[in-house]
């Protein structure tokens, strides 16, 4: 079968396809770095390993054709070893070593050439750590990956299958500190012998006198920044713990006062770590994560102004008049759920409530900002007063259809006469004691934004008082 293993770092001798472009500065005292190369020929995957002597601790960065993709430490064997699948031609593969006595860079060039007569398919996944050192996540990517039926190996057991059109991931968490070898194999009729991919896994046992830091890390919606919530048992009890980016340190969180951190990202790759010294572990322990941002942003400041709508649950949200606001979408999204949009800085957004504590956010995607941008503000709904209504009702649509069903339903509702509006316009009437009286409403919709509303007038409720829901019909 095909394969690619690495038991150990010094197997791979196979160079095909490729001239060297090493670009080593002399150093009396620094051992050369080399990049051994390993393909299977008429393969897209490469597998490549560093080799450095001599120098222990210290950070490095590989890189494809000029671009950062995967940084490591070298006392670390596994990360010494970088696996990419690439698309056809030349590339240039480097790897570049930050050290203060010896500042290494190691080139490569290889001509990259699929045997298009080999049946068998090119495999290839990507691994990436989860919440915990020990969880994994396995992505399966290559070409064909839709008609090639495979499996998922641990240390040569097979753990889960993956038939064509299937979830091409794995999650795994591996219970016991080792060295795991996961492969994905697999064999057909016109590849008899099969063909595998590999990648060997390093979980390290934690020290018992340290602490088990750990995190959890939630995108704020489409912006590319995060919130960072300390989430692990005593974690009010430390002294100190503090926040670090990239290896600088950047806040504080002491004695659980300040256990959210926020942070806004440029695109890029970011190493995200939760730090602690105690008498205990005095040197230190750490619980990190790979936080990645796409694409080129430059994305616009945006904000809003909340109005209240008299003495109605209702606000008006005024967006700021941010560069090309007039040539984009604003979209509302109320608690989380999508209620509606607006366009341009005089047109501001209307939305009825009930009561309670509601997060209203207004989201914006620019051509130079397509992950979006969002920002949000808490608005506070006091309970209305005794005199009026507390109206209410549901949603509910008809199958696949464009028509809708809506069910008034509230306290006291059958002695309360009240008017069913859309955008405005009367279209039903619930009158006290009439025959035709069902609090239901059904209606037909095109495409556009709704506000549907109930309207009640009563003797002790002159002034009236409304509520309404919004509905954004595709």
């Amino acid at each position: 079968m095909k394969k690619l293993s690495i038991w150990c770092v010094t197997i791979f001798t196979l160079l095909l396809g490729f001239t060297s472009c090493e670009e080593n500065e002399e150093f009396e005292t620094c051992p050369d770095i080399t990049i051994n190369i390993d393909n299977v020929p008429g393969s897209t995957v490469y597998r490549f390993v560093a080799q450095l002597d001599g120098i222990e601790d210290v950070r490095f960065t590989w890189s494809i054709d000029g671009e950062e993709v995967d940084t490591g430490n070298l006392n670390d064997i596994a990360s010494q070893i970088f696996d990419y699948q690439f698309e056809e031609g030349a590339h240039t593969i480097c790897v570049k070593v930050a050290s203060d006595t010896c500042p290494l860079e190691v080139c490569k060039e290889i001509d990259v050439v699929r045997d298009e007569t080999d049946p068998c398919p090119d495999l290839f996944f990507e691994s990436r750590q989860l919440d915990r050192p020990n969880k994994y996540k396995f992505i399966a990517d290559f070409p064909g990956i839709e008609e090639t039926r495979f499996d998922w190996f641990i240390n040569g057991e097979v753990v889960e299958n993956a038939n064509a059109n299937d979830s091409n991931y794995l999650f795994w968490e591996f219970n016991e500190p080792g060295r795991y070898e996961v492969c994905i194999k697999s064999e057909s009729d016109e590849c008899p012998n099969g063909a595998s991919y590999c990648k060997v896994i390093e979980v390290e046992e934690v020290d018992s006198e340290c602490p088990d830091l750990f995190f959890i890390a939630e995108q704020d919606g489409d912006n590319p920044a995060y919130y960072f919530q300390v989430e692990f048992e005593g974690a009010d009890q430390f002294e100190w713990l503090g926040w670090f980016i990239n290896g600088e340190f950047v806040e504080d969180s002491n004695n659980g006062d300040n256990n959210r951190f926020y942070y806004q990202f440029a695109p890029g790759r970011y190493e995200v770590c939760l730090k602690t010294e105690t008498p205990e572990c005095p040197e230190g322990t750490s619980y990190c994560k790979i936080i990645e941002i796409e694409g080129d942003t430059v994305c616009p400041e945006i904000f809003f102004e909340a109005e209240q709508d008299g003495d109605n649950p209702a606000y008006y949200f005024f967006p700021n008049a941010f560069e090309g606001i007039d040539d984009v979408t604003l979209s509302w999204s109320v608690n989380g759920d999508h209620v509606g949009t607006s366009n341009g800085h005089n047109d501001p957004f209307y939305f009825q409530f009930n009561p309670g504590t509601y997060e209203v956010c207004l989201s914006v995607e620019t051509p130079n900002c397509p992950q979006g941008v969002t920002f949000c503000k808490v608005i506070e709904v006091e309970e209305p007063g005794t005199d009026c209504p507390n109206l209410f009702f549901e949603i509910e649509q008809e199958g696949d259809t464009p028509g809708y069903n809506f069910w008034a339903e509230f306290s006291g509702m059958s002695d309360v006469s009240y008017e069913w509006t859309i955008n405005g316009e009367v279209v039903n009437t619930e009158m006290i004691g009439s025959n035709d009286r069902d609090d239901y409403l059904y209606y037909q919709f095109g495409a556009g934004t709704y506000e549907i509303c109930i309207i009640a007038e009563t003797p002790n409720c002159p002034n009236g008082t409304t509520y309404c829901k919004t509905l954004v019909i595709e």
